[in-house]
């Protein structure tokens, strides 16, 4: 992880900021210890400041030494950090005992906290079909001309986090007026210059010192941008000396040394010629402190945010090393007694009732419909645990990075102050996809895509939604999405769809018939949105169909002419993840009532129906269960047939679309195993898996055996450009192949 943070930290390189005022780098003889001697308690005492070092999972350390001070009766004047060391800092800054904090990182939520964008459980229902529609991570703003997001990370859930725990400091004027005076270095990005946070809004300051770039998405106030402070000064015992320290004990996390072996290829000089740049910062800090600290942490990683307990009790033991030097600034009793209550008198109580809720950094409208949704909190105790999902779930609509909050006073009422961080990219968004269909190997399908989507272009939460498809499939797809009202659950959605493709169909491995087919249609829909899981809709579409037979033996007749459905579509989705869910459910089913098709003599209904199902058994694993099935219930004279099988996930082992008919069945049963995880700038996990099917379709004119069936295995990797699945499958009447695809699997 400090590999990858120093790779992420290396286009900043560059930067003015990181010569700052010629210094000469101090030597390693220069960075030694200047212990004060600490006069006698009845002449008065020193002034002690704490300087705390950024190192990610390693900074759980601090807490340690934090612990074998207050043990010892060592008092703490001032406070100030860097990245992880700010947030430790800070958090100990309002009060928080060291059990407190402990708790806190040992209930935290890690994996949510540094995975990314808001989970997929809080997304909106139509945020939601964009996950499964578009299996990638990758989004492209148009705002402002085309760009990337600012981070992998919005930065969302640190900063409910960091607003929770500092409530009660919420408006203070002076960072100073914490029980411990605080400071946190951020860098500035415009001026290039190191930034000390003294003031202002305590979450923000702590949320931008620790703003890894490229990872989190940087603090943004007025025109200044701030990231990790660890590129200028990652040990900042010059700030506690400024604050008034008279003493300045640095806490410094020792890492393991490099070594040869791990300098072979460009990205790892690269992060090694970065990390000496950090390193110089902490040269620097420790050459300004009176007393160095030292934990040793070499055998830990930045992400090690699962061993608390152990990093805590490194900081302990260092502190412990010290003893004797630290013995002459232990306090009496009485003294400590003394101090501990002058702390307590900073510290603020809990806070009171919101009488009112005002919102900043959304438009007129935002603000005003965010404001509706918050009127249920107002005249109640705040619920920081409910507040969370609510601000979280509205993340989930796609207009904002994150949204924070802080308790306000207006004329002597408690006023709940939602501040609204928009996207700076966005919208309108584009996503793009690439589709690779290595069903046949010998034979494989590539189509390209994108999807752009733009917001409240006919009223609130209304979106213009267009899909555009190149490669083997040629085509466009274009919808309105309105609400009736800007907060109702009913909307209408007129749409216009058109596209070509070759339609192939295979005996096992080798090609039967390749038929052209061309489809225009458009349509109304009218639809009601339950809630974020589920949605229904009904509408009438009319259109125009061309099947033409372009290579081999014809399954079904060349036709053209119009076709006309009522379809009623009912989607419910309780997964955990849009591309590989591990836990929850999926059900979706479409009925279709064709009034007229080119070939077909008589209107005919059409049902079919998805189900999944996915079961974790383990921290690693997860069983599922998909079915689905589909009937024209007994109407045979269609012209074409109405269902297919064979292909990847729908018979594997069978040739692509080899099974056809007006009836069938599929079931799918099979494992999921963790192996490990991708780096976040890569993907997200990669997994073994395992599986068997079993379908039947009926009224093949091929005379397909009575139930098909087929078992496989292969290597599933989530990448940030979409899912690949590698295996192969071998089932009856001597089916097998090995396939592979990019983009759906599930």
């Amino acid at each position: 992880m400090r590999f990858l943070c120093a790779i992420l930290l290396l286009p900043f390189l560059s930067m003015p900021c990181l010569a700052q005022e010629p210094q000469i780098p101090p030597s390693s003889a220069q960075a030694t210890e200047r212990t004060k001697p600490a006069p006698s308690q009845a002449q008065g005492r020193l002034k002690i400041g704490v300087a705390l070092e950024g190192g990610g999972a390693l900074g759980e350390a601090h807490i340690g030494v934090l612990k074998w001070f207050e043990e010892h009766h060592i008092p703490i004047d001032y406070i100030a950090g860097t990245s992880m060391g700010g947030l430790v800092g800070g958090m100990y800054a309002t009060g928080k005992s060291v059990e407190e904090l402990r708790t806190m990182l040992e209930k935290a939520d890690w994996a949510l906290l540094l995975g990314g964008g808001t989970p997929y459980t809080d997304l909106s229902f139509r945020r939601k079909e964009d996950a499964r529609a578009v299996p990638n991570s990758i989004t492209i703003g148009l705002k402002n001309g085309a760009s990337l997001p600012p981070g992998l990370n919005s930065g969302h859930q640190i900063n409910l986090l960091i607003d929770r725990e500092t409530l009660n400091y919420s408006g203070i004027s002076s960072f100073d007026e914490l029980p411990i005076p605080f400071r946190c270095v951020s860098t500035e990005l415009i001026s290039g210059k190191a930034y000390v946070f003294q003031s202002g809004s305590l979450s923000d300051a702590m949320r931008a010192t620790m703003s890894i770039p490229g990872v989190f998405a940087p603090v943004r106030q007025d025109n200044k941008i701030f990231v990790d402070g660890g590129l200028v000064d990652n040990l900042p015992t010059d700030v506690v000396r400024q604050m008034g320290a008279d003493v300045v004990i640095a806490v410094h996390l020792e890492t393991s040394p490099a070594t040869a072996k791990d300098i072979q290829s460009a990205f790892s000089v690269l992060g090694r010629s970065v990390e000496l740049v950090i390193a110089e910062t902490e040269i620097r800090g420790m050459a300004g402190a009176d007393l160095i600290v030292k934990a040793d942490v070499q055998k830990y990683s930045t992400s090690d945010y699962q061993k608390t307990d152990e990093l805590i009790q490194q900081g302990y033991d260092a502190a412990q090393a010290k003893a004797q030097i630290l013995k002459g600034y232990m306090l009496d009793d009485a003294a400590w007694a003394e101090y501990l209550q002058e702390k307590k008198t900073r510290e603020r109580g809990a806070i009171g009732v919101p009488q009112f809720v005002r919102v900043e950094g959304a438009d007129r409208e935002g603000a005003k419909n965010i404001e509706q949704l918050m009127k249920r909190l107002v005249g109640k105790p705040l619920d920081t645990a409910a507040l969370d999902k609510l601000l979280t779930r509205m993340t989930g609509v796609g207009r904002y990075d994150s949204i924070t909050y802080e308790i306000v006073n207006d004329d002597g009422q408690t006023g709940l102050l939602i501040r609204v961080h928009e996207k700076t990219y966005a919208p309108p968004f584009l996503l793009p996809s690439v589709q690779i269909d290595g069903s046949q190997p010998e034979d494989v399908n590539f189509t390209m895509g994108v999807r752009l989507t733009a917001m409240d272009v006919w009223g609130y939460r209304s979106e213009w939604r267009t899909d555009l498809q190149f490669g083997e499939t040629y085509g466009i797809r274009t919808e309105l999405y309105r609400p009736f009202k800007p907060l109702g659950k009913w909307f209408f959605a007129p749409y216009i769809h058109a596209d070509q493709t070759n339609f192939k169909i295979y005996q096992k491995t080798d090609p039967r018939a390749i038929y052209r087919v061309d489809d225009v249609d458009g349509g109304m829909d009218l639809g009601y949105a339950f809630n974020r899981f589920n949605e229904l809709r009904v509408g009438y579409g009319i259109g125009y169909d061309d099947f033409t037979l372009r290579l081999g033996t014809p399954d079904f007749a060349s036709a053209e002419g119009r076709s006309g459905a009522f379809h009623l579509r009912y989607i419910l989705d309780h997964t955990n993840e849009p591309v590989i869910p591990t836990k929850g459910y999926y059900a979706q089913t479409l009925f279709e009532w064709y009034d007229t098709t080119p070939l077909a003599t008589q209107a005919y209904p059409s049902l079919q129906q998805y189900l999944q199902y996915f079961q974790p058994v383990s921290t690693s694993g997860s069983l599922y269960i998909l079915g689905e099935g589909g009937s024209t219930f007994g109407r045979a004279s269609l012209g074409t047939p109405a269902f297919f099988l064979g292909g990847v996930g729908r018979l594997s082992a069978y040739g692509l679309n080899e099974l056809v008919g007006n009836q069938y069945f599929l079931g799918r049963t099979g494992y999921l195993h963790k192996i490990f995880q991708l780096p976040p700038f890569l993907g997200k996990q990669v997994y073994a898996t395992g599986f068997a099917e079993v379908g039947k379709i009926y009224g093949d004119p091929f005379h397909a055996p009575k139930l098909s069936g087929d078992g496989g295995a292969g290597v599933l990797v989530e990448t940030a450009f979409g899912p690949i699945l590698i295996g192969g499958s071998a089932g009856d009447s001597g089916h097998r192949k090995w396939f592979f695809q990019l983009g759906r699997v599930f």
